[in-house]
């Protein structure tokens, strides 16, 4: 009889507890998003290809091309400051004390409106951390506020990664083990 005992590495690296996101994380101008609620999800997105040739029985070993390859990490925020609310969307102004958005938003979206990286965290069960980075990161789901009585505001943020048409050689996204989050908390 086979039994399905588990080792200990992989009891250890089941991912448990919420994620930690950050914008830019490791960069000048990192910050911490939060809070959040439900915690987020990392998606990649491969289309596939198959190539057709007759007498084909289905899809076939080395005959499959990767066409498109996509990335995405989402998260229900509960910050409503114009500075987070602005991450949501990229296509209109943060100026000081209001966001703007008119016909100045339409057109090409401009570099500067995306982000180095977005970087989430989830600890496992052995004290460490998977850290996935999304690359040239830009929101571009719908964006939507809602007020309720007796309730908080929660804003979804869909960031993707995006390629760079000027470096072929950049990642598109990467997911490493570290032992800890290194970052300061401002006031430190």
């Amino acid at each position: 009889m086979y039994k399905a005992n588990l080792t200990e590495q992989q009891i250890e690296n089941i991912q448990i507890d919420h994620g930690i996101v950050f914008a830019n994380y490791g960069e000048e101008d990192q910050r911490m998003l939060g809070p959040t609620r439900g915690g987020g999800g990392f998606t990649v997105t491969a289309n596939i290809r198959n190539i057709e040739y007759d007498g084909r029985k289905g899809r076939t070993k080395g005959l499959q091309v990767i066409d498109e390859l996509d990335a995405q990490l989402t998260v229900t925020h509960l910050d409503s400051s114009l500075e987070t609310l602005a991450l949501a969307m990229p296509y209109a102004k943060l100026d000081n004390d209001k966001i703007t958005c008119g016909s100045a938003s339409m057109g090409i979206i401009p570099e500067e409106a995306y982000l180095k990286n977005v970087t989430m965290f989830c600890k496992t069960v052995g004290g460490e951390y998977k850290k996935i980075t999304l690359y040239s990161a830009l929101s571009e789901a719908d964006f939507a506020l809602t007020a309720a009585p007796k309730g908080e505001g929660e804003m979804p943020l869909e960031v993707y990664a995006h390629w760079d048409p000027k470096d072929s050689e950049q990642d598109l996204y990467t997911i490493e083990d570290v032992e800890a989050i290194e970052y300061e908390v401002e006031g430190d």
